[in-house]
C-alpha cells in the first residue's frame, strides 16, 4: 500500500491507493479497445462482402463483353412501325464450373442434373473433367435456375452474367425479325439486315414497317387456311402499294427466335422472299398492262378464245373454255390463257422480258433482308416462253417480287421498291414510273371485275372492295408438270376506290375439301382466305369499310352497286 498527500487550509489530507485501482482501469480500457476494434472489423468485412457480391453478381469480368473495337457490346431494339417491341436484350447468366475448387464432381453433376432435366449428369461430368480451368456447363439460365443452383451449395460453380436478344413475340415475326447469334451478332432477318445500324454506339430503336396487329392476323388467317386445306407450307404478305412498307410477311411453318437452335432446318425458310414459284395466271394482269402500253391491242377487241391454239408442239388450254371470242375484261375474269397469249405474242419476247424487268421481275429483290432469292428465268426465250410466262409458268419468282410488280400495276403505274424500314415524310423507297397513270385506272377496273364478276368472286371481304386476281399452277415434276400438286395463290389491293395495300397469299400443295367441289384451286382457297384477312386489317389500317353495297367496276354486266 501507498500513502498519497493533499493539503488544504485545515492541513494535509491523507489519502490510500490501492495497485487493484490501477489494474481495474487497465483492463476497462482494454476493453473499450477491443469492443472498438471488433466493431471496425466487422464494418470493414461488411463492406468487402458487399463488394464481392457486387463485383461478382452485376459486373462482368473486364474484356468478356468486349467488342473488336474495344468497347463494350450494345444492341439496340427492335420495334413495330407502332414501337411494339420486337427485338431487346437482356442480361442472363451462364453457369461455369471452377474445377479446382469443385469438392466431388459426380455429386456436382447429379445435382445438376436434377436442375436441368434436358442435360445428363453424364454430360456435366464429362465437361467438369476436360480440361482447362474453367469449364462452360450451361448458358442462359432462367432466374430459376440460377437460384435452384445457388441454393446447391455447392463449391466451384460460379455464375457469368451474358447478355442475349430476346423476342417477347415469339414465333410471330420470326422471320422478319430473325435471330442473332451468342455473341449477339445478327444471323437472319432484320438482326442481320440492318447489323451496323444495331451495333452503332448509342443507337436509338430500329423502326420496322411492319404492323403488328396487322402481322397477327395475316399469320392466324394463314394457318387456319394451311390446316384447312392440308398445304405444305403457305406465305402470304401485306405491303402500303404508295410507300413500299412491308406490314406484313408471314411464312408457314415457322420458328421461336428464342431458340432457333432447336428448329427443323426447313422451318428458318421464309418463302414469302426465299422460295421461287412458278405463279401462274396472277402473272396475267402484267400480261394486259404490257399490251395497252405497247398498243397492241385495246378493251374492245375480241379474241377468238374458243378455237384451239398452238405454239410448237404445245397446245394452250383454258379452264374455263369459252365458246364466244372475248375482249379484254372477259379473258381477265375467266382467267384464259389462250387470250393472254395471243397478246403477248403481239407484244414479242424482246419487250416482254424489257417490262419484266421494269417490274423488277428478272432480278433479286431490292429489299434489306438478306434472305430474298432472284428468280429463275429460261436462258433461250423463245415463242412457247413468251407464251406461257404471260400466263405464269416458265418463270419461277418469289412472293415478294410479284407482290411488289403488281402494285406498281395499281398504285398509279411506278414501281416502288419494298421495304422494312418505317418511311417517314423524308426517307422515301426507290420508285420509277412502269405505266402511265392511265392505264393503271384500266388495270384497276380489270381487277376490280375480276373479283366482282371472275375467279375472285370468293374473295369478299365485307364493307372493302377490293381488286384481285386468282392464280392455280401445276408444280414442275420430272416428267413435265403435275397437275395434282398445285401452286395456289391470290393477289388483291384495296380500297378499290384509292388502292393503298396489296394482300399476296400463296399455298402449296393445297388439297380439296367437303365444299369446294373437288377443286383446289385458288378461287376455292387463297382467294377466300386472302378475302378475310382483308376483312380483319381493313379497320386496323384505317381504310374505310362500306355499311352497304360496294362499288362495282365499269365493266361489270350488273346495275348499280353491290
Amino acid at each position: 500500500m501507498t500513502t498519497s498527500q493533499n493539503y488544504t487550509d485545515a492541513g494535509p489530507i491523507r489519502r490510500h491507493k490501492h495497485v487493484a485501482d490501477d489494474e481495474y482501469k487497465a483492463v476497462s480500457e482494454g476493453r473499450i479497445r477491443i469492443r472498438i476494434g471488433a466493431v471496425i472489423f466487422a464494418f470493414t468485412l461488411l463492406v468487402a462482402i458487399i463488394r464481392m457480391a457486387e463485383v461478382s453478381l452485376f459486373t462482368a469480368p473486364k474484356g468478356m463483353y468486349a467488342s473488336g473495337q474495344g468497347g463494350a457490346i450494345s444492341r439496340a431494339d427492335i420495334v413495330d412501325r407502332h414501337g411494339e417491341l420486337l427485338a431487346t436484350t437482356l442480361v442472363n447468366y451462364d453457369l461455369y464450373a471452377r474445377k479446382k475448387y469443385i469438392w466431388n464432381v459426380e455429386e456436382t453433376a447429379d445435382r445438376l442434373a436434377e436442375i436441368f432435366p434436358n442435360v445428363d449428369a453424364v454430360d456435366f461430368h464429362a465437361k467438369m473433367t476436360r480440361k482447362g480451368g474453367q469449364v462452360l456447363l450451361q448458358r442462359g439460365l432462367t432466374p430459376t435456375q440460377k437460384r435452384d443452383v445457388f441454393q446447391l451449395g455447392l463449391p466451384g460453380l460460379v455464375f457469368e452474367p451474358a447478355p442475349r436478344r430476346f423476342y417477347p413475340n415469339g414465333h410471330l415475326a420470326s422471320h422478319i425479325v430473325g435471330f442473332s447469334d451468342v455473341d449477339m451478332k445478327g444471323i437472319a432477318g432484320a438482326e442481320k439486315a440492318f447489323e451496323n445500324n444495331l451495333i452503332e454506339p448509342n443507337a436509338p430503336s430500329l423502326a420496322l414497317s411492319v404492323d403488328l396487329r396487322v402481322q397477327n392476323a395475316v399469320m392466324t388467317e394463314l394457318q387456319k387456311s394451311i390446316e384447312r386445306f392440308e398445304a405444305n407450307t403457305g406465305a402470304a404478305i401485306v405491303m402500303n402499294i404508295k410507300t413500299g412498307e412491308v406490314l406484313a410477311m408471314a411464312s408457314l411453318p415457322n420458328f421461336d427466335p428464342n431458340a432457333p437452335d432447336t428448329a427443323l432446318p426447313q422451318n428458318l425458310y421464309n418463302h414469302a422472299s426465299m422460295s421461287t414459284y412458278e405463279l401462274g395466271s396472277v402473272f396475267k394482269p402484267i400480261t394486259m398492262a404490257m399490251a395497252l402500253e405497247a398498243g397492241v391491242t385495246n378493251l374492245e377487241e375480241k379474241f377468238p378464245v374458243q378455237k384451239p391454239l398452238k405454239v410448237r408442239d404445245k397446245f394452250i388450254r383454258d379452264d374455263h373454255p369459252s365458246k364466244t371470242p372475248m375482249a379484254m375484261p372477259e379473258i381477265l375474269a375467266e382467267s384464259s390463257n389462250r387470250g393472254t397469249a395471243m397478246m403477248a405474242m403481239r407484244v414479242g419476247g424482246e419487250k416482254q422480258q424489257t417490262f419484266l424487268k421494269k417490274l423488277g421481275l428478272m432480278d433479286r429483290v431490292p429489299i434489306e433482308l438478306k434472305e430474298s432469292a432472284a428468280p429463275q428465268v429460261q436462258t433461250e426465250w423463245q415463242d412457247i416462253t413468251t407464251v406461257t410466262v404471260s400466263y405464269g409458268h416458265g418463270i419461277s419468282v418469289t412472293p415478294l417480287a410479284l407482290t411488289a410488280a403488281v402494285s406498281a400495276l395499281l398504285n398509279g403505274g411506278e414501281y416502288v421498291a419494298p421495304t422494312l424500314r418505317k418511311r417517314d415524310s423524308v426517307t422515301q423507297s426507290e420508285r420509277r414510273r412502269v405505266i402511265s397513270p392511265e392505264t393503271s385506272q384500266t388495270l384497276q377496273d380489270l381487277m376490280r371485275y375480276v373479283a366482282t364478276d371472275g375467279t375472285g368472286r370468293n374473295a369478299r371481304a365485307k364493307g372493302f372492295a377490293i381488286m384481285g386476281k386468282t392464280g392455280t399452277a401445276d408444280k414442275p415434276s420430272v416428267d413435265g408438270y403435275d397437275e395434282r400438286r398445285l401452286v395456289s395463290s391470290f393477289i388483291a389491293a384495296f380500297p378499290y376506290e384509292d388502292p393503298s395495300y396489296a394482300v399476296f397469299l400463296t399455298l402449296d400443295e393445297p388439297k380439296a375439301i367437303e365444299g369446294t367441289y373437288g377443286y383446289a384451286t385458288a378461287g376455292w382457297n387463297a382467294a377466300p382466305t386472302t378475302g378475310n384477312i382483308i376483312e380483319r386489317i381493313g379497320p386496323m389500317l384505317g381504310v374505310k369499310r362500306y355499311k352497304g353495297e360496294t362499288p362495282l367496276s365499269p365493266f361489270s354486266k350488273r346495275e348499280g352497286i353491290r
